[in-house]
């Protein structure tokens, strides 16, 4: 009797020992694949999972490192978010695309896990247009508009200017530029500058100031000293021509960089030449300067080869500014001015997009003749126009230097193009619109940032 209790007493406890024991062993199993797990560097994600969305526009792309910069449009601020395999990338039409057909100033609707930075999904919205390749544009910051081929369009404070993957502000745009615009209904959501601009410097060119330069019939301007051009970036002949003497050089011109020229080769003295020509105007009373001097048009007139500064007006008809270059030992010329009206183009460059052969109807046999035309009432004001800011910095106006910021220059109504240059910086370059108000006016602009070299 006393064996068999204890024998179920010793059956009983070993059940009870083993069950504890499995009871152990179960724990220590989960607590360690908890702990594996939470060592575990990799985390499963289910594709399209996100917790985070917005309505963005893309500033730009590191294809190298999986990465694309945003702009949040409420907040005007920038933040970057990673991309892998999985993450689909859209276009309007719901159609797959790859990153590098996502291009810059998109905007877009983004799904990303914001604790990993990590971009889940993005598909570019179905309610923008874009317009290529402009070049015709007027932009009215003071009205916050922009027109385009007659059409105005809104800007305001999230509307974004992008060069080269880079913020800029509206003032860097300038007159010669090429843009891609982006926008919904009638408001731009994004300008991107597609061909920028950059400078030309011409060194040893003591010979020829007071002379005139054209950059492949893109800028013609007189030359004097300190001359820095604004030029749309690009490969270009550059004619240059003083007193007779006259040659080309070939240059390259590369966005936001200085480029020097050096022209000492060019003076040859022994080689200046003359051209004779015949000029007729409509009406036969109108007078003819070339170069600010009165000529005789009943006469052949005798002009040294280059470039020069043909000026025709008469007495109820618009006055014509127009260059000539002389290249032949003789040519006709024939102007017909047009009645009166008012004209406001400048008289420091030639626009590429400008269409002035309405206002007048002139022809040149063997000549070069530009299409730009000024009107003889414009003219300094008496009041001045001040650059502020940034302090230190040369200040160049229309192409000439005027001087150490601050600095003041005569007020002339009108578009000029303003530049900022300063050693070890980079030159940067702003249009602005001078109103025609008996007042002197202010402007500062932004801190050069110095440059990478």
């Amino acid at each position: 009797m006393y064996k068999s209790r204890f024998y179920k007493c010793t059956v009983i406890g070993c059940l009870a020992v083993c069950i504890l024991l499995m009871t152990g062993c179960g724990k220590n199993t989960q607590n360690a694949e908890q702990q594996s797990q939470a060592q575990s560097p990799v985390i499963k994600l289910a594709p399209g999972a996100y917790d985070s969305a917005d309505t963005a526009i893309v500033v730009a792309k590191q294809e190298n490192q999986n990465k694309i910069t945003f702009l949040n449009l409420k907040k005007k601020k920038n933040y970057t978010l990673n991309y892998d395999g999985i993450t689909c990338f859209m276009d309007k039409y719901g159609s797959q695309i790859s990153v590098s057909q996502l291009q810059e100033g998109e905007m877009v609707d983004i799904q990303f896990l914001k604790g990993e930075k990590l971009l889940t999904s993005l598909t570019i919205s179905d309610k923008i247009w874009t317009l290529n390749d402009i070049t015709k544009f007027e932009l009215d910051l003071s009205a916050g508009r922009m027109k385009i081929m007659d059409e105005y369009y809104t800007l305001d404070e999230t509307t974004v200017v992008l060069s080269d993957g880079k913020l800029m502000e509206f003032l860097d745009i300038h007159a010669q530029d090429v843009l891609q615009i982006k926008g919904e209904d009638h408001k731009i959501h994004s300008i991107i500058i597609q061909k920028g601009h950059g400078y030309l410097r011409l060194e040893n060119a003591e010979y020829f100031y007071g002379g005139w330069i054209e950059v492949g019939q893109k800028v013609i301007q007189k030359i004097e000293d300190g001359t820095l051009l604004t030029v749309p970036e690009g490969d270009y002949e550059v004619y240059i021509s003083h007193n007779g003497i006259e040659g080309t050089k070939q240059v390259s011109i590369k966005r936001n960089e200085e480029t020097k020229l050096d022209v000492s080769d060019l003076k040859k003295e022994d080689l200046i030449k003359y051209g004779n020509l015949i000029i007729t105007t409509e009406p036969s009373s109108a007078e003819v300067y070339i170069d600010g001097k009165q000529v005789d048009i009943s006469r052949i007139i005798k002009v040294s080869y280059g470039i020069h500064q043909l000026m025709a007006k008469a007495e109820g008809y618009d006055t014509i500014i127009q260059y000539i270059r002389v290249k032949d030992s003789s040519a006709n010329i024939a102007i017909s001015l047009d009645e009166e009206t008012v004209h406001t183009v400048s008289d420091n460059s030639v626009n590429k997009d400008s269409d002035t052969t309405e206002n007048k109807n002139s022809s040149s046999e063997n000549n070069t003749v530009s299409d730009n035309n000024v009107s003889d009432t414009a003219g300094t004001t008496g009041y001045k126009v001040t650059i502020e800011a940034p302090v230190g910095a040369e200040v160049y106006v229309d192409g000439n230097y005027v001087g150490i910021i601050p600095a003041s220059f005569a007020k002339k109504p009108g578009t000029h193009d303003v530049t900022i240059r300063k050693s070890g910086y980079k030159t940067r370059s702003y249009t602005v619109d001078v109103d025609d108000e008996n007042k002197d006016i202010n402007y500062s602009f932004s801190e050069l940032t110095k440059s990478e070299e």
